[in-house]
Parts: structure tokens; C-alpha cells; sequence
């Protein structure tokens, strides 16, 4: 009995050290933007909405979160960031009202996003059309 306790107070141990570094992340929020249609980003569907979109710049893991507390962690590739200044996100879409998050852009900020396999075709798509959505810098 006292072996599994000890077991059972250790793994316990591990999974709150864990969980503090989870929250230990440094998510700085980065941009807002109003994003004027339903979209996915990591997989899952977003509604239509105000978002602030936080990046831990370490581990270049995103959080974008509507302001009612909805949203997700993406895990991003970085890429080079708005050469003129200004903050946007690019969604590509079918046409259809199928929009991917596909990258976030601004001052000192450049990151892309792993397409979810369902929705490859669309990221492949040439002719599949690019909205980008204007992006207020944080603070600004």
C-alpha cells in the first residue's frame, strides 16, 4: 500500500511540475484583430470575432484567443515578418467560406502554420484566393 502512494505522490509530483511550466510560458500578446468570418487554425473551427493573438517567442507555440476566452495554441514555423511595419493575418480560402489561418505577420514577427491534412488541398490550391485581415500591433 505505502509503495503505491509513494508511486501515486510521485507521478502527482511530475504532472504538477509540468503543468507549471506550461504556465510558465511566456505568451506576450502580440497583435488584435477582428477577423470577420469563421476560420480554422490548428485544426479547429474559430468563430467570427475579436481576437489577440500571443506568441511565446521561445518556442514559437501562438495562442489566439477570443476575447469571450475561446481558442487555440498553434505551433508555428517561423518565417521572416512585415518588411513595411504593419501587422496582418493571411487566410487562404476556397471561395466556398473554407478559411485557413495560414500565416501571421508584423514589426519583428513572422510565423506560418502546418495545415491540417483535411484541409491540405486548400493550402496546395494556386488558385485558391488569399484574404489577408489587417492586425492592430498590441498596445497601439
Amino acid at each position: 500500500m505505502t509503495t503505491n502512494l509513494r508511486k501515486l505522490i510521485a507521478l502527482a509530483s511530475i504532472v504538477l511540475a509540468l503543468g507549471g511550466a506550461l504556465l510558465a510560458q511566456d505568451f506576450s500578446p502580440k497583435l488584435r484583430a477582428s477577423i470577420p468570418f469563421d476560420f480554422y487554425a490548428g485544426g479547429r473551427v474559430l468563430p467570427a470575432g475579436m481576437y489577440t493573438i500571443s506568441v511565446n517567442s521561445e518556442s514559437h507555440n501562438i495562442a489566439v484567443r477570443k476575447d469571450s476566452g475561446s481558442g487555440t495554441f498553434l505551433f508555428a514555423s517561423q518565417i521572416d515578418g512585415s518588411r513595411d511595419g504593419r501587422s496582418f493575418l493571411v487566410f487562404r480560402t476556397n471561395g466556398q467560406g473554407t478559411y485557413v489561418l495560414e500565416k501571421i505577420e508584423g514589426q519583428d514577427l513572422g510565423y506560418s502554420f502546418p495545415v491540417e491534412k483535411s484541409l491540405s488541398h486548400l493550402a496546395a490550391d494556386t488558385h485558391a484566393n488569399e484574404i489577408t485581415v489587417v492586425a492592430t500591433a498590441y498596445g497601439r
